[in-house]
C-alpha cells in the first residue's frame, strides 16, 4: 500500500469519524431540546398543581366559613326558626357546589398525576436510549481510535 493510498485510507476514516460526530452532536441538541420541553411541561403542571392548592384552600376556607355560620346558627334555632331554616338551605347548597369542585378539583388532580407520571415515565425511557446511544457512539469512537492507531 502507497503512502497516498494509506493517507487516503486515513481521510477516508476521518470523514466518518466526523460523520459520527457530527450525527452524535445532531442526536444531543434533538436530546436537550426534549429534556427542556420536558422540564417545561413538567413546570407547567407543577403550576397547575400549586394552583390546585390554591383553589382546594379556598374552599376549604368556604367549609370552614359555612361551618362556622351553621354553628352560630344552631345556638339560635329556637328564635329564628325561618331565618335558620333559610341559610341553612343556602349553606347545605354552598356545600353540595363545594363537594361537585372537590370532586371536579379530585378528578383533575388524577389527571395530572397520572400525566406526571406519563412523563416521568417517557423521559426516563429517554434518558435509557440515549445514554444507549451515546454507550454505541462511545465504542464506535474507541473503535475507529482504535483502528486509526494500529
Amino acid at each position: 500500500m502507497t503512502t497516498e493510498q494509506r493517507l487516503d485510507r486515513v481521510e477516508s476514516e476521518f470523514a466518518t469519524i466526523r460523520e459520527l460526530l457530527i450525527s452524535a452532536a445532531t442526536y444531543a441538541e434533538s436530546a436537550n431540546r426534549r429534556i427542556d420541553d420536558l422540564g417545561i411541561k413538567q413546570d407547567r403542571t407543577q403550576i397547575m398543581l400549586d394552583d390546585l392548592g390554591i383553589k382546594q384552600d379556598r374552599t376549604q376556607t368556604q367549609l370552614d366559613r359555612t361551618v362556622l355560620r351553621v354553628d352560630q346558627l344552631s345556638s339560635r334555632v329556637d328564635e329564628f326558626i325561618f331565618h335558620t331554616q333559610r341559610l341553612f338551605n343556602k349553606a347545605g347548597g354552598e356545600i353540595e357546589e363545594t363537594k361537585a369542585r372537590t370532586e371536579r378539583l379530585e378528578a383533575l388532580m388524577l389527571k395530572l398525576d397520572r400525566n406526571y407520571e406519563e412523563q416521568k415515565s417517557q423521559f426516563q425511557e429517554f434518558q435509557l436510549t440515549t445514554n444507549a446511544a451515546l454507550e454505541r457512539i462511545d465504542r464506535v469512537l474507541d473503535y475507529l481510535l482504535r483502528q486509526s492507531g494500529s
